[in-house]
């Protein structure tokens, strides 16, 4: 699927920066040509309880692109592992991949079936509807995950995002207040909360300018000044990471047009660029700015550092770009990723600056 994207008015002035989309997942590559599947197929005639050989055999069959005999192998697994989440997960991301819309929904509905009440299924159910482009369905996951575990600031940032990108502003903006205000939020998620409710309050502001509400208007300029935001609320590159794992680290990395990586052993770069914070512990979100790109290419990157304990050994999640972040010319891109095993890395997007931005 297409990487979701919104873009400015038509009578705004040309951006200098443009987006060019990446990879969703890892390229197979030569790996692709070196699968010996004879030899993983006997590893599940050996051995037909085995997950680890099951797994191999179907994701060798999908990195040879041989996704029919994969499902057939998934479905040749379930019916002796009925209730592993992680080969209806699979099924589902078969049927997606050879265009079967409506049975990929069903196999993955699976997922909460077979643990209703388990909130990391209904946030691993909603990462993949949001990956579909079905963001109703996404809010209603996390909804029903809401309703089943304690209070998870996570999330409820999840939550105000969504809300937000379905276009109910007044729902995402008393959502990220709310977290914003909680004293027991962790600053990992207050300060990205802080950003997005900013975000929230200019849209706000430039929907009552335009309706002539110029009083309101000036209210949601202050309240975007009280967030005390460092860097302010207009940049020139702005990157979300988030993934839908408990327990796991996933690494955000941006290289600048100069070569020099953001990442989280290095979080500042040498003309301001920050990357807020290394969430270690499952979920994100991981957030990057460039107040002032550079001319030249920005080349952005998700690494799968550590697996959590979760049913999940992959991760997937969405990187966010914004560009021209809070002027006439904003740009916001959704970027579905997917990485199979730790070690793995994928670069979602490339962002080209011309040379009329800052040097």
């Amino acid at each position: 699927m297409a990487a979701l994207t919104s873009v400015p008015a038509a009578h705004a002035a040309p951006s200098r920066l443009a987006l060019i989309a990446g990879d969703r997942e890892p390229d197979a590559g030569d790996d692709a040509k070196t699968v010996d599947l004879s030899k993983l197929r006997a590893a599940v005639a050996e051995a037909p309880r085995d997950r680890e050989a099951r797994f191999a055999l179907v994701r060798g069959l999908m990195r040879a692109k041989q996704n029919e005999e994969a499902l057939i192998a998934a479905k040749e697994w379930r019916s002796i592992d009925a209730y592993n989440l992680v080969v209806v997960r699979l099924i589902g991301d078969l049927y997606s991949e050879l265009g079967r819309r409506d049975e990929a929904r069903r196999a993955y509905s699976a997922v909460v079936e077979l643990l209703p009440k388990d909130a990391g299924a209904q946030r691993a159910l909603a990462s993949v509807l949001k990956q579909a482009g079905d963001l109703q369905g996404a809010y209603d996951r996390l909804s029903a995950a809401a309703e089943s575990t304690t209070k998870d600031p996570r999330l409820a940032f999840e939550l105000a995002d969504v809300a937000n990108r379905l276009g109910s502003l007044t729902e995402a903006r008393l959502r990220f207040e709310e977290l914003v205000a909680e004293t027991e939020t962790p600053e990992a998620v207050r300060y990205p909360a802080k950003q997005r409710l900013a975000q929230v309050y200019r849209q706000l502001a430039r929907q009552a300018t335009t309706a002539g509400k110029a009083d309101e208007a000036a209210a949601l300029e202050q309240a975007i000044g009280k967030l005390a935001l460092p860097g302010g609320t207009e940049n020139d590159l702005k990157v979300y990471l988030t993934w839908d794992t408990d327990r796991s680290d996933v690494d955000l990395w941006v290289t600048s047009p100069a070569g020099e990586r953001v990442f989280y052993s290095h979080k500042t770069g040498k003309n301001g660029e920050a990357l807020y914070d290394d969430v270690t512990t499952g979920y994100g979100p991981e957030s990057y700015t460039a107040p002032k790109a550079r001319a030249g290419e920005y080349l952005i990157q998700v690494n799968y550092y550590g697996g959590g304990r979760g049913n999940f050994s992959e991760a997937r999640g969405e990187v966010v770009v914004v560009l021209d972040e809070g002027k006439p010319t904003e740009e916001k891109h959704v970027l579905p990723y997917r990485l199979f095993e730790v070690g793995q890395n994928v670069a979602v997007a490339r962002v080209v600056v011309g040379k009329g931005a800052a040097q």
